[in-house]
């Protein structure tokens, strides 16, 4: 695609937003109690694709006439939870790395439009600590009447793992703007996927982390747009 017809159809997508009398046709689809499954719900039902992605909105746009490019606006609000736990003593680092991510990507009538697989939210939480350790300490040592000594030996002494735990819980709402070239008179599919990744790296034994995400409310919207053709 020539570097004109994009530009054309970005400055179209600025219009857009101030009017709607740029587009000579549209389309939308809402999800409103945040019931899109995706993820490893998706993956149990079987509802999920080979590569991970779940569909969560779909829409149907008829048009005719001439070849019309489309805009396709996906908006979803984003849940990302992570938690990194490290434990130490004696002084010894410890480290717990958790990821989450959440991409999508939209296809018309099977065809995926550009840009392709974009990231809507995307968290990496990484917790280290060298800790002391807490010190648990009995006199065992008796004097010759049978009563503790007073005096405290190191080997009388376990020393123990301090802990440090890092949870973030976060929801916001995205949106991006997908572009659909030279779209031919006839019904037509838009469907809007999505995927969640995770990868919880433990670093050592004495450390632990998890990671989630989830879609809460979502909409997906069409607008039919002439585009520039200019060749250069």
């Amino acid at each position: 695609m020539n570097c004109s017809k994009i530009s054309s159809l970005a400055l179209i997508v600025g219009m857009l937003m101030t009017s709607s009398i740029y587009a000579d046709n549209s389309a939308s689809s809402f999800t409103s109690d945040g019931t899109a499954v995706f993820g490893a719900v998706a993956n149990r039902a079987e509802l999920a694709a080979t590569d991970g992605y779940t569909k969560v909105l779909s829409t149907e746009l008829k048009n005719s006439g001439t070849p019309k490019d489309l805009v396709i606006g996906l908006s979803f609000e984003t849940t990302l939870f992570t938690e990194t736990v490290v434990r130490s003593k004696g002084g010894s680092k410890s480290s717990a790395t958790a990821n989450a991510t959440i991409e999508m990507k939209v296809y018309v009538d099977g065809e995926m439009v550009e840009p392709g697989e974009v990231v809507f939210d995307r968290r990496e939480q990484t917790l280290f600590a060298s800790l002391g350790g807490v010190l648990d300490c009995v006199d065992e040592v008796e004097d010759d009447t049978g009563v503790p000594n007073g005096i405290i030996g190191f080997d009388e002494c376990n020393l123990t793992d301090e802990e440090i735990g890092l949870i973030l819980d976060t929801t916001a709402a995205h949106s991006f703007n997908f572009l659909a070239y030279d779209i031919g008179s006839g019904s037509h599919t838009i469907d809007a996927y999505a995927k969640l990744t995770w990868n919880d790296e433990v670093v050592t034994p004495e450390a632990n982390s998890s990671a989630s995400a989830s879609l809460g409310k979502g909409t997906l919207t069409v607008w039919e747009v002439h585009g520039s053709n200019s060749v250069e």
